[in-house]
């Protein structure tokens, strides 16, 4: 009985599955990645109805037909990705265009395939060992296991495209190992010919299996600029990262910029992961003077209402918060970042055009899980920052509409805010969406944590501010006080930013700048912390 071989093709079929998610994460979009479980699950119902009818003659011809199945499973686990790849897909137009609808549909069948076959080889052997079904659940299991961790950690050495390529070689080691054990000399000449397939996986040329980007990402849209080019490309789990020069028409990142800002910001470079979620890398020499374009966003208002905090920023990306803090004069700024390879970017590969700004005596970056890390700390800062880590462009697209974050849970925000000395601050940045949706659910979520947290009036605790594209909803352990609001009216107005809440605020004063239909922000918080919130979430 091939235990090896099953071991073996059912940690490639585990390895593709969660390869998959990363690569439909980076063509298309995040979400897209939930599509492959149900893809899994397709390709192994299909195979689990072909083995229905077929099983009584594939069992006499177990070894060559197991062997063949699992070789079919690496070719189309390549093949089928190249093939989608070529078809005009457009996830943005679904909703108007039906032809879409008959490309998605195209997709499922292509990426059913390789499940089908690689599931074929477990369930034959299934129905081959009745009386050793326990072993070969055993090795399915250890091997799917082996699969999923190995993908995992391949991706930190291998692109993705090299890693579908070693999934590839997964599924012809299957096929050889079962084939050496039909112990005839056909089998093995067969053997021989499967690890030469599997070599040969290795030799595809990548401009088959190269990544081609939905053109609506940010990347794709970047690239089209004249002059544009591609300095660094880094893979992991976490994502691809993707570091980008625009000389001819450089990087400007500085979300929810006010109009008002005389300040023209330095040079950047550009850091796309999945080819979208755009960060910048942001030239510094130590001068805090050319800095003062970060003092026109909406995540700047916080430090206008502590001095020289104590800062806990969660998501330190290429550093654009821990240059704002600086800014200001924070002594001490803890940056978290989930992906290491990001911060290598900015302490290592590009150290000195971002200042070696993770090496001031200031700053101590630590890679780690946001939540998981507020978690474990004592720490007690006066500022705590989750910076806008999402691209505008599928914020607009509501692509992000499916997308889940632990960072913004209910139990996440009364982690922070205990975290936070008396009188300090939770600062939320997030794209402005119309009609409202994160911003006005951030208030919600605040408006829970804070009554959990056993405080009796939570609308007193905090505000919510916007620019014409960003809001930051700041929620204070304390109460707002008349100083508290004065500031905050000071700084929005030098900067034609709207007030959309705070407590005492009236509707008149909404909409100063960045008028809308209705003040629908203003509405929207005081219909949340008024007496029929319940009514307006239904």
């Amino acid at each position: 009985m091939p235990l090896v071989a099953i071991a073996l093709i059912s940690a490639a079929l585990l390895a593709y599955e969660v390869l998959l998610t990363r690569l439909f994460s980076i063509i298309q979009w995040h979400h897209f990645a939930y599509m492959v479980i149900s893809i899994a699950l397709l390709g192994y119902g299909a195979s689990g109805t072909f083995l229905a009818f077929a099983q009584d003659r594939l069992r006499r011809r177990f070894a060559s037909v197991f062997a063949l199945c699992a070789a079919l499973f690496a070719i189309s686990a390549v093949g089928c990705f190249v093939v989608a790849q070529q078809l005009p897909f457009n996830a943005l137009a679904v909703i108007w265009e039906p032809s879409q609808l008959l490309y998605l549909c195209l997709l499922y069948l292509l990426f059913t395939v390789p499940f089908a076959c690689g599931a074929t080889c477990i369930g034959l052997a299934l129905a081959a060992f009745p009386s050793d079904i326990g072993r070969v659940y055993r090795s399915d299991m250890l091997g799917a296991g082996a699969g999923a961790l190995g993908i995992v950690a391949a991706l930190f050495m291998l692109p993705p495209p090299q890693a579908l390529q070693a999934v590839a070689v997964l599924g012809f080691a299957a096929a050889a190992v079962a084939s050496l054990g039909a112990g005839s000399e056909r089998g093995k000449w067969r053997t021989a010919g499967y690890a030469a397939a599997g070599l040969a996986a290795l030799a595809i040329p990548h401009s088959w299996t190269g990544l081609r980007l939905s053109e609506y990402k940010g990347l794709s849209q970047a690239l089209l600029v004249p002059g544009a080019e591609v300095l660094t490309e880094r893979s992991s789990p976490f994502g691809l990262l993707t570091v980008l020069r625009s000389p001819t028409i450089p990087f400007r990142h500085a979300p929810g910029l006010s109009l008002n800002n005389p300040v023209e910001p330095p040079p950047q470079l550009g850091v796309f992961t999945d080819g979208d979620g755009l960060s910048a890398i942001t030239a510094f020499d130590g001068r805090l003077e050319p800095l003062a374009y970060l003092d026109y966003t909406t995540a700047a208002l916080p430090y206008h209402l502590v001095s020289h905090p104590r800062v806990l920023i969660l998501g330190a990306g290429g550093g654009a918060e821990v240059l704002l803090a600086l800014y200001h004069g924070a002594p001490d700024v803890d940056a978290i970042e989930l992906n290491p390879q990001f911060v290598g970017l900015v302490k290592e590969t590009y150290a000195d055009f971002a200042g070696r700004l993770y090496d001031r005596a200031e700053v101590r970056v630590i890679v780690a899980e946001a939540r998981g890390f507020v978690a474990g700390s004592s720490e007690r800062y006066d500022l705590i920052e989750l910076p806008l880590v999402d691209s505008f462009a599928t914020a607009a697209a509501g692509t992000l509409s499916l997308a889940e974050s632990y960072l913004y849970t209910v139990e996440a925000l009364e982690g922070y805010l205990r975290h936070l000395r008396p009188g300090g601050y939770l600062a939320i940045t997030r794209w402005l969406k119309l009609p409202p949706r994160d911003s006005l659910k951030l208030v919600a979520t605040a408006l829970d944590a804070l009554a959990r947290s056993g405080v009796a009036e939570p609308g007193r605790q905090l505000a919510l501010l916007r620019s014409w594209s960003t809001t930051t909803l700041i929620v204070k352990k304390g109460l707002l006080r008349n100083a508290d609001i004065a500031r905050m009216r000071q700084f929005a107005e030098a900067r034609s930013f709207d007030l959309a809440y705070y407590p005492g605020m009236q509707r008149a004063e909404a909409d100063q700048f960045n008028i809308l239909d209705q003040p629908y922000f203003f509405d929207g918080a005081m219909a949340l912390v008024g007496p029929d919130r319940e009514g307006f979430f239904i």
